[in-house]
């Protein structure tokens, strides 16, 4: 077969394979439309067995519309812009952001990466007083803590690694109003068990002062869930006590009866519900074959670190132990690669330090702390 019949054939092939991508692409754009719609149809469903033909806001026959236009809507539009850095909204931002801001109740299935974030922030920034966030992991918290004091808001958080000054801070700001408080990120466990918090809090709630509460990973609430948490069953308190704060619950992913457990056990029942597409585009995932020899692994990951990664961009390298998270961190800084361990048997201020480092990170994934620089790096505003 002559060369140059090879070459004709080869760029006939690489022909079919771009269409084929144009189709693939397209096809994906149209699936994505029809989960929303899809998404659209199911809640306005549910809401009309529920209510009996009256959705949301009990007018007969009406679906309120969270689209817009709203008095805020400018004010809104020039926070996005010009403090978070967003151009235009993601898929059910806007309209999530809209409820918050309306003093709903509401459930947000967004997958990772969707921009869960801004749903809460957002309307934190906008809305008088401090806006109460739990989450699950501490990592997770310093992240969007860092990004929002980058950013100028007044963020903070209130757990084990909070300085004293901070706490004094913190809680001058909750009782008195002092200082410069925005959004306070907090443990699920700090609502479970320090009642002097929950007893700044409720003096912060008295004064006008308690914005909104929102919850991530709510699905740690539900027994039901992947990542059940026992402190999360407490935070049923929020609603009974703060009832008129509006409450945001967020997570990934939710069954529909994850979604029940976690609508009854948060006392949201008339909350509205917003559920986006799963699929992640921007994703990408390539499985390669494995050597049964342990050094020639660790070989090749560093081989492919360096070829892949030549201008030190930071990464996560996951382990089945936490044994093993500290060998393979070890064996790369032999071979010249900036890398630590992290894992949930390290010491609290250790952790700080390895995640506050722009190094690569080997991870455990089966210990609770280990997928939150993961996280963090993929679940953008």
């Amino acid at each position: 077969m002559e060369s140059n019949d090879v070459l004709e054939e080869l760029l006939i092939v690489e022909a079919e394979i771009q269409d084929v991508e144009d189709q693939i692409r397209a096809l994906i754009e149209r699936q994505d439309k029809l989960y929303e719609r899809k998404s659209e149809l199911k809640a306005i469903l549910e809401a009309c067995e529920e209510s009996g033909k009256q959705v949301n806001s009990g007018a007969p026959g009406t679906v309120e519309d969270w689209s817009g236009p709203f008095e805020w809507d400018s004010e809104a539009d020039d926070v996005r812009l010009n403090i978070f850095g967003i151009s235009s909204y993601r898929l059910n931002q806007r309209e999530i952001v809209n409820a918050v801001m309306s003093g709903r109740d509401v459930l947000v299935i967004m997958a990772a990466g969707g921009g869960k974030s801004l749903c809460y922030q957002l309307p934190a920034v906008l809305r008088d007083g401090i806006a109460l966030v739990v989450s699950p992991l501490i990592s997770l918290i310093q992240d969007q803590v860092m990004g929002l004091t980058a950013l100028g808001i007044p963020a903070y958080m209130l757990t084990s690694t909070t300085s004293k000054e901070d706490e004094k801070f913190i809680y001058r700001a909750l009782e008195k109003g002092e200082g410069d408080l925005k959004i306070l990120y907090v443990t699920p466990e700090k609502i479970s068990k320090s009642k002097r918090f929950m007893s700044k809090l409720e003096k912060c709630h008295h004064a006008g002062r308690l914005s909104l509460i929102s919850i991530d990973e709510a699905h740690c609430c539900s027994q039901w869930g992947h990542d059940f948490r026992p402190d999360y069953k407490n935070l049923s308190i929020l609603k009974t006590q703060f009832p008129n704060v509006p409450l945001v619950a967020l997570t990934a992913t939710a069954t529909q009866r994850v979604q029940n457990d976690l609508i009854e056990m948060l006392h949201i029942p008339r909350c509205v519900k917003f559920v986006s597409t799963v699929n992640r585009p921007n994703l990408f995932y390539m499985v390669k074959e494995k050597s049964s020899v342990g050094k020639v692994v660790i070989d090749e990951i560093a081989e492919f670190i360096q070829v892949s990664y030549p201008n030190k961009e930071s990464g996560i390298v996951y382990c089945f132990s936490r044994k093993e998270c500290e060998q393979v961190a070890k064996e790369l800084r032999e071979r010249g690669i900036s890398s630590d361990h992290y894992h949930a048997d390290m010491d609290v201020h250790a952790r700080e330090k390895v995640h506050m480092r722009s190094c690569l990170a080997v991870l455990n994934p089966l210990s609770l702390e280990s997928g939150v620089i993961l996280a963090g790096v993929l679940e953008t505003k």
